[in-house]
């Protein structure tokens, strides 16, 4: 059986990220925001600098990409909890790209009813602006638009991961 393809557009509400479940198709236009492990540091730091948040994240979808030959690598990266954590207090609505493998990382999705997408059929990804080009590096800020992209959720806002035995007794 064919799973229905879902298209969202920016902004995502919290309560359509929190009726997906693990597997679901997602064909997203819009806006997201690009980060590395560097970039949340950042954000954190300036925070307790200056007393007050870099950016405001609520309502984003956050990619975690490298730039690699003029595109942006999808390759998955890990993130430590306490960075999560703050992702999500600060608002972030889902993740995009991450490798979500320990229980304490999936934990804190289902804690905080968000969800990490991943891509489906691509290892690269080019801005809807052919003008717009790709940035050698990642900074704080920094977003690009997406169009039809394909997407999947890789684990749902109940901590279910796609493919494991919970999300098989669905």
């Amino acid at each position: 059986m064919a799973r229905q393809t879902l298209k969202m557009f920016y902004p995502i509400s919290i309560k359509n990220i929190r009726r997906l479940k693990a597997g679901d198709l997602i064909e997203y236009s819009g806006q997201v925001l690009l980060a590395d492990e560097k970039t949340i540091d950042k954000y954190r730091m300036y925070e307790r600098l200056e007393g007050t948040p870099f950016l405001n994240l609520s309502r984003e979808l956050i990619l975690f990409c490298l730039p690699v030959e003029g595109t942006l690598s999808s390759e998955s990266m890990k993130i430590e909890p306490d960075e999560l954590e703050y992702l999500f207090m600060s608002g972030i609505t889902a993740t995009v790209g991450l490798n979500v493998e320990e229980e304490e990382i999936t934990a804190i999705y289902r804690r905080f009813s968000r969800v990490n997408l991943s891509l489906c059929d691509r290892t690269a990804l080019y801005p809807l602006d052919v003008s717009e080009s790709v940035p050698e590096e990642v900074e704080c800020g920094m977003s690009i638009s997406l169009k039809d992209v394909l997407l999947y959720v890789d684990v749902s806002s109940q901590g279910t991961k796609f493919g494991s035995d919970a999300d098989a007794g669905l």
